[in-house]
């Protein structure tokens, strides 16, 4: 779901310029400016450039959502630009400042793509080994039962396959002990798909923590092999590095608002 950023410094100097040039209230002016923006999210390029729009196209968008008012959208629109909330170039209108203080959105919609593309190719490598796997009869593999017992990962039949110590680090996390060797596949498929040891290994103690917090009952607690399937449910327990290194940022960091608030 789409959203727009806007920071407690909007409420500035810009503000009061922009409301007491259209002559509306405080309310209004900041309405408005919302209404620009959610529609810069379908209108406007990354770099805020709206597309294939002129004044006249940005007014008939303000009156039509301007349901009640009496202000004259197309004196607004002229008062956006001359405030500085929009930039008229010899290319287009530009709303200012919008590939800075909607980089999260975007930001988004690049992990969003990324995940997708991973999938995408996590499904054709599947396909693919599934197309050269030899006929069952030519086939020698090891392979667990589903109803694996707890005590299956301390005591290991004699032709049970090597797991290597990095996969046991996660069976022994895992809060539910089910089918290690199907596990084992979709772990070692997670691994080609970029994600490392540690990641997988922190999503299991992070699941395993939610369900004792929950109280889950064992019953509904995932398989390993449905955790680390091809839709990815391991994922949501793994922390997303960008959004907890900007609720670090200090107040001193760069405000991409910097121009729209606070009494100079």
């Amino acid at each position: 779901m789409p959203w727009i950023s806007v920071y407690d410094t909007v409420d500035g100097p810009k503000l009061r310029d922009l409301y007491k040039e259209i002559g509306c209230s405080k309310f209004e002016a900041v309405g408005i400016l919302n209404f620009l923006w959610f529609w810069g999210l379908k209108n406007a390029d990354k770099n805020g450039q709206i597309l294939n729009a002129d004044k006249e196209d940005v007014a008939r968008y303000l009156y039509g959502v301007g349901s009640g008012s009496n202000l004259d959208t197309a004196r607004v629109v002229d008062a956006l630009l001359k405030t500085g909330w929009i930039d008229q170039t010899s290319e287009g209108l530009y709303i200012h400042d919008w590939e800075e203080w909607q980089e999260q959105w975007y930001k988004a919609i690049e992990r969003r793509e990324s995940d997708a593309k991973r999938k995408r190719e996590s499904r054709r490598r599947t396909s693919d080994a599934r197309d050269k796997e030899p006929p069952p009869e030519e086939q020698d593999v090891t392979r667990d039962s589903p109803e694996d017992s707890p005590q299956d990962s301390a005591a290991e039949k004699p032709d049970a396959p090597k797991y290597g110590k990095e996969f046991e680090e996660f069976w022994k996390a895992y809060p539910r002990k089910i089918g290690k060797g199907e596990a084992y596949r979709k772990y070692q498929a997670r691994r080609k798909d970029g994600y490392s040891d540690a990641e997988l290994l922190m999503a299991a103690k992070n699941y395993a923590t939610s369900c004792k917090r929950q109280r889950t009952d064992p019953q509904y607690i995932k398989h390993a092999k449905t955790f680390l399937s091809d839709s990815l449910p391991f994922a949501d327990f793994i922390p997303k590095e960008e959004f907890a290194e900007e609720e670090k940022r200090e107040d001193g960091n760069k405000n991409p608002f910097k121009d729209f608030g606070g009494e100079q």
